[in-house]
């Protein structure tokens, strides 16, 4: 499909949102783009309501090469599985611009396809992993009454033919999404997959590996399990990559609000038993890669409120699989007014890392059901080292996750607001609606803050206001929990608290999901108070090893807190409640030399 020569590319630069008009380019796709040195975001338009994002390559000679299936239709009507196609959009230019896409493989009457996974080895061929979705069990959960083998094909030629496919050997009849392999420095080949057992719909995961180049394949004798009832629970979805001590690390999708993990030290033939990873997750896939400086990047879901929440999609950098930095925010959905809406996702991440060092995340936007878009992050990997993140609204708000207002006004009132100083830029406000009765609020990313310093500059001219800070993404207005809180009230009161970990459970349609909550339980009063209206500064240092925060207002006396265990903060939020307004004027993080 070629587009209009006026037809606009929306371009976000930053904090700021540029509308730029593109010429077409002949037999190109051109794609939404969001344009910023360290993020760089494209939207790929396809024609259709739905599509799907797949696999993403990086090639030796300096190609892209993007997987993606349109129509998206394994979930869908058997009716249209024979328009299924998988496509490859192929980019020499590094992402600005897409050859007309090539089909790779045709769904048919009795089977849909769908990409899992694109790959070049070291001998140079390109591998892709996909599968022929037949259909599920969902009475049952019969794997002998469901069908999704998984298949590769072969290109000796960069891509341009491809052999065809052939069943791989993992004697299972239905196989998860499988979202990466990796070739390790031995040369031996890893292919984890999940697969579905007959332990009421529970999946399981085990490993191929290959020592000639993907020609031929063994598999583990391990088998991991991570528990788990109903549709789409257990082991799930997993994920390798070769750490730089040698070690094997691989993430699993769980239900128990963290992504689950482990490790091999023999190349992936026997794995330890696995167990819960320090990465909070949702009911969905993290995947991890491992770059050419020897750092392992990993995307996923921190996101953890219900089993399918995923409107946060972060990156972080490991080197242990242990201690991270980064959790930057690639991109997110804002939240229904209805809390019995569905919200929409962005999720289902694959990476690669391109010739110039950047990192390629292909992922999905929207609706599985309804409308999804294939998407596209380009990343500067100084993006995700530790920084210092500073930010006074100059150029307008950025980032900020919020409630749609709906005809209810249920959501805050968000605007600017004179500075209260001669510095440039402007102060956020956000007030609560006068017909409304529920806390309201918005909420951010920062920059994961471990050991770090903060200082917010604000003013609370009408109580109740808040300051929140939480491990994973926080729903706007969600007071009543966080792993730190500050609570503005009535007579200037300040009062600081921290969450209390409790395991809760969120399940859904038989899915048994459970995560760690961490409930506001007790209070505790700063020493002094605030002046309703005039501009304060509220100053935080922070030290997860130590579980502990410190607290001031301007040069008030300083107040320790025990914060729960947690791997680091990540997430701010401001909200109001009875009435409430208040204005950020800046907030800054520092990390701690």
């Amino acid at each position: 499909m070629m587009f209009d020569r006026r037809r606009w590319l929306q371009t976000a630069v930053g904090s700021s949102l540029l509308f730029l008009a593109q010429p077409a380019r002949s037999e190109r796709k051109q794609l939404t783009a969001a344009k910023e040195r360290s993020l760089r975001l494209y939207t790929l338009e396809t024609g259709h309501q739905i599509d799907r994002g797949g696999p993403i390559v990086a090639t030796k000679d300096n190609r892209v090469l993007w997987f993606t299936i349109d129509p998206e239709a394994p979930y869908l009507s058997p009716h249209i599985w024979a328009s299924t196609r998988l496509l490859i959009h192929e980019s020499r230019d590094l992402c600005k611009s897409w050859e007309s896409p090539r089909v790779v493989a045709h769904g048919t009457p009795n089977y849909s396809v769908l990409s899992h996974v694109a790959f070049q080895l070291r001998g140079g061929d390109l591998v892709h992993m996909y599968v022929r979705f037949g259909g599920y069990d969902h009475i049952g959960h019969d794997p002998e009454k469901s069908s999704n083998p998984v298949f590769i094909q072969r290109s000796s030629d960069g891509g341009l033919t491809w052999g065809e496919g052939a069943l791989l050997p993992t004697g299972e009849r239905y196989i998860s999404d499988v979202l990466s392999m990796t070739q390790i420095s031995t040369g031996r080949v890893i292919y984890p997959f999940g697969y579905l057992t007959r332990e009421k719909g529970q999946f399981k995961v085990s490993v191929l590996y290959s020592d000639d180049e993907a020609r031929s394949w063994k598999r583990s004798s391990s088998v991991l399990g991570v528990g788990g009832t109903g549709f789409e629970s257990g082991a799930t979805e997993p994920s390798v990559v070769e750490l730089p001590d040698g070690r094997l690390w691989m993430l699993i999708r769980a239900q128990t609000g963290f992504l689950w993990e482990s490790f091999s030290s023999d190349g992936g033939t026997t794995w330890n038993p696995s167990r819960e990873s320090r990465l909070p997750c949702s009911n969905a896939p993290g995947t991890a890669l491992s770059l050419s400086s020897g750092k392992v990047v990993v995307v996923w879901n921190n996101h953890v409120d219900s089993a399918y929440a995923r409107q946060s999609l972060v990156v972080a950098q490991t080197e242990d699989g242990s201690t991270f930095t980064g959790f930057r925010e690639i991109d997110h959905i804002d939240f229904p007014e209805d809390p019995g809406e569905r919200a929409a996702h962005v999720t289902y991440p694959f990476l690669a890392e391109a010739p110039e060092g950047s990192i390629l995340v292909s992922y999905n936007a929207g609706f599985w059901l309804r409308h999804n878009r294939a998407k596209l992050a380009r990343i500067d990997p100084d993006w995700i080292r530790p920084r210092r993140e500073a930010e006074d609204f100059r150029s307008g708000r950025s980032g900020w996750c919020t409630t749609n207002p709906g005809l209810a006004r249920t959501a805050a009132i968000e605007r600017y607001a004179a500075p209260e100083d001669d510095a440039p830029g402007a102060s956020l406000e956000i007030e609560q609606p006068d017909n409304s009765r529920k806390p309201c609020g918005i909420t951010r990313n920062l920059p994961l803050a471990a050991e770090c310093e903060m200082i917010i500059t604000l003013s609370v001219p009408r109580p109740d206001a808040y300051l929140l800070w939480h491990d994973s993404l926080l729903a706007p207005g969600q007071i009543a929990e966080a792993c730190l809180r500050v609570r503005f009230s009535k007579e200037g009161n300040v009062f600081l608290a921290a969450g209390t970990p409790t395991r809760t459970n969120a399940d859904r349609k038989g899915l048994t999901y459970s995560y760690l909550a961490y409930p506001i339980l007790k209070e505790q009063r700063y020493p002094q108070t605030i002046a309703l209206g005039r501009r304060f500064q509220v100053k935080l240092r922070l030290s997860a090893a130590a579980s502990k925060v410190w607290f001031r207002i301007n040069d008030g006396p300083e107040v320790s807190l025990s914060i729960p265990p947690i791997l680091a903060l990540c997430h701010f939020g401001i909200a109001v409640a009875e009435g409430g307004l208040l204005r950020l004027r800046r907030y800054e993080s520092v990390p701690s030399s």
